[in-house]
Parts: structure tokens; sequence; C-alpha cells
């Protein structure tokens, strides 16, 4: 090989940690302040991965897990669930954090909602 030339080695797998940046799961629920007692509507999309199995977890707004799912997302992604916020809630943030495993790596977000108790 000449001076000055390069050389380019490709290993297999490398290039999977090049993608690992279109791998993401996006969450949405139907609004942003609930009040207790409310159905909260979350949606959610996988990209990287089809029928991917995504754990759940739902704490309330003093850190306590109000409920834990693993749901599947469908062949495009997309995965749904429904829960509604404890009437004894009360006022604060409360956080949705979704994990999954897209192509080896793990891959996880957080949404936050808040619940707001009537004076």
């Amino acid at each position: 090989m000449p001076l000055g030339a390069v050389m380019l080695l490709v290993l297999p797998g490398v290039l999977n940690s090049f993608a690992q940046e279109e791998q993401s799961i996006v969450l949405d629920t139907n609004k942003e302040h609930y009040l207790p007692g409310d159905t909260v509507q979350l949606s959610g999309t996988v990209t990287g991965q089809s029928n991917a199995l995504v754990a759940l977890q739902i704490k309330d707004s003093s850190g306590n897990l109000i409920l834990i799912r693993t749901v599947q997302s469908d062949q495009n992604g997309n995965f749904g669930l429904s829960f509604k916020i404890p009437s004894t809630a009360s006022s604060g943030d409360f956080n949705i954090v979704a994990s999954t495993k897209i192509n080896g790596f793990i891959v996880t977000q957080t949404k936050t909602m808040t619940a707001t108790v009537p004076e």
C-alpha cells in the first residue's frame, strides 16, 4: 500500500452503533394536566424496532410506583396504554418511564405530566 493511502476496515456491528441515533421511544399523552380519577391515554412509538416489548413505569409526584406494565408495539412500532390517576393522588408531576431494547441497545424515554388536586 502506498504511503498516505487510507485503508477502510468495516467490522460487522460497527454500523449499528452509528445507527443508534435513529433508535428512540416517543411518548405522548392525551393531555398534559389531569385531575385525580382521570384516565390517561398514553401512546408511543418505538423507532428502529417493530414488535418491541416496552416496559412502562408510572410514578406519582412522591416517586411512588403506581403502575408497571409491559406492552408490545405493533409492526410499525406503535403502542398504547390507558390508566387512571389514583383518586388519592396529590398535586405534582407524574413521570412515565418507557424502556425497550432496540438492536441490542437499551433505550429509555421519560415523559412528565401534571396532576392537580382541586382546592
